[in-house]
């Protein structure tokens, strides 16, 4: 049985996809840069963070100047456009209130901006769920890095071995290794689920409701 449980955010609990694309491709118009991308494109770029997606999307335009720029319009249309079309995978909010209703400890651990995900949580889901909500903050490095998850675990006296990370990719499951946790995988994100990437999962599951049997 596992005690408590941290989940990424962005392709695991929430489907933000669309909404990160419009606010991307508004970016790149308002930052002057002849670039657009495609649902597909976008889902290849996020998960490791906007600085991450920033440098990937500018492509041979990176440079200091404009990752500033792009960043700069980035941010803000992210933070106005998130609740557009954002919404939980089927199943998440009844699995996540069924585990918390029996004593289970819920986290977030995400690369999106710390302020910005705390907000579209509260937006989704309404009731208070989560223990704590760690997003990015500009003094951490982001996941795969542990830091983050690091700073759940010690600040509230977690045991490692009654924690379950739960995410959707190759960086949410290197962020388990590397803070030496047991890592579930779901099939409903953003990654490519390679037959070694699942491989490599303590758990792989293609349901929300899967997760009750896995931590109780």
């Amino acid at each position: 049985m596992y005690k408590s449980v941290i989940f990424d955010l962005d392709g695991t609990l929430l489907d933000t996809l669309q909404d990160i694309r419009l606010a991307f491709n508004d970016a790149l118009e308002a930052a002057g840069l002849p670039l657009s991308y495609s649902l597909k494109e976008v889902r290849n770029m996020i998960g490791k963070g906007a600085d991450y997606l920033c440098h990937t999307g500018l492509g041979k335009f990176d440079n200091e100047e404009n990752f500033l720029k792009l960043k700069g319009e980035y941010m803000w249309r992210y933070e106005k456009y998130q609740v557009e079309h954002t919404k939980p995978y089927p199943g998440i909010y009844e699995t996540l209130l069924f585990l918390k209703e029996r004593g289970i400890q819920l986290f977030v651990c995400s690369n999106k901006p710390d302020k910005l995900a705390s907000e579209i949580l509260s937006h989704c889901f309404k009731s208070q769920l989560f223990v704590y909500v760690q997003g990015h903050l500009e003094n951490f490095p982001p996941k795969p890095h542990p830091a983050s998850l690091n700073k759940i675990i010690d600040g509230y006296h977690l045991e490692r071995r009654e924690c379950l990370f739960v995410g959707d990719s190759e960086t949410d499951l290197l962020t388990a290794k590397n803070g030496e946790l047991d890592i579930c995988l779901v099939r409903w994100g953003y990654d490519h689920y390679k037959e070694a990437l699942l491989n490599e999962a303590t758990y792989v599951i293609d349901k929300a409701k899967e997760l009750v049997g896995i931590i109780l």
